[in-house]
């Protein structure tokens, strides 16, 4: 008698509680959505705003000036060492596919700019950025390296780190983290290999979002970050044996000897 009792309950109340978890969720997530201004804690890539109808330019590392860097990119927001870093100059004229063709990435190419510097503008990087490590107090970047998905409307996707401040300017916190339109003509700046992995032109509008680095799938900016981490722990490992070499006993006789040997 009871277990029938119980069975008929069960169907009663089992379909009423999953409804009951269908209309919270939503009610949550809408919640995270609509704040704007105030500091929130990501819970995945679904926390995050998509940026729709952003017009997108094309910059790269190593670029003697450009009409939203006037400055060049010789050096980045955060890296006064940017090219040398890289390894070289990122030109779009010289390409091995979604590579540079004169020299190995030691970074990933797949990059991006976007106009917020939170060392320039720490009160607005502490009352805008949502993720974690935002308030740290180590003197480096909270935005440098963070990952952001872009998408031709209704086309490819693809991923890539945050390393540079831009397009025009350094303060749209508003925009970049928050519901506001971009204050400049152009919201984002992508790589040489951003730029040709989505198919884009000059100005081409684009959608993007912050991402989580565990929501990012794998796919050549995966690839080629591993094998930048690579060429850089060999690049200075090289240097290292270099500084060694110069620096031992047998290399200075080697000099002298060659010095004798030139008289």
């Amino acid at each position: 008698m009871h277990a029938s009792m119980w069975s008929a309950w069960s169907r009663i109340l089992l379909p009423l509680f999953g409804l009951l978890l269908c209309i919270e969720e939503p009610t949550v997530h809408s919640a995270e959505r609509s704040a704007t201004g105030e500091k929130k804690q990501s819970q995945g890539s679904s926390s995050y705003p998509w940026h729709r109808g952003i017009v997108a330019t094309v910059f790269w590392i190593g670029t003697d000036w450009a009409p939203q860097s006037p400055g060049g990119n010789l050096r980045s927001a955060w890296d006064a060492g940017w090219v040398r870093h890289y390894g070289g100059e990122d030109s779009p004229a010289a390409r091995a596919g979604l590579l540079p063709g004169t020299h190995a990435a030691t970074l990933n190419p797949f990059y991006v700019a976007l106009p917020f510097n939170d060392l320039a503008h720490p009160a607005l990087a502490r009352k805008w950025i949502p993720w974690d490590g935002s308030e740290a107090a180590d003197g480096r970047s909270r935005c440098e390296g963070h990952w952001v998905e872009i998408e031709r409307p209704g086309g490819k996707r693809v991923y890539a780190q945050w390393m540079d401040s831009g397009p025009f300017v350094s303060n749209d916190a508003a925009y970049v983290f928050g519901g506001h339109r971009p204050r400049a003509s152009a919201g984002i700046d992508v790589s040489p290999a951003v730029k040709e992995y989505l198919g884009l032109g000059g100005r081409d509008p684009v959608n993007w979002r912050f991402v989580d680095r565990r929501d990012v799938p794998p796919g050549p900016w995966i690839t080629y970050l591993e094998e930048a981490i690579l060429y850089q722990a060999i690049k200075q490992k090289d240097g290292n044996a270099g500084e060694e070499d110069r620096s031992s006993p047998k290399a200075a006789g080697k000099k002298k000897g060659r010095k004798r040997s030139a008289r």
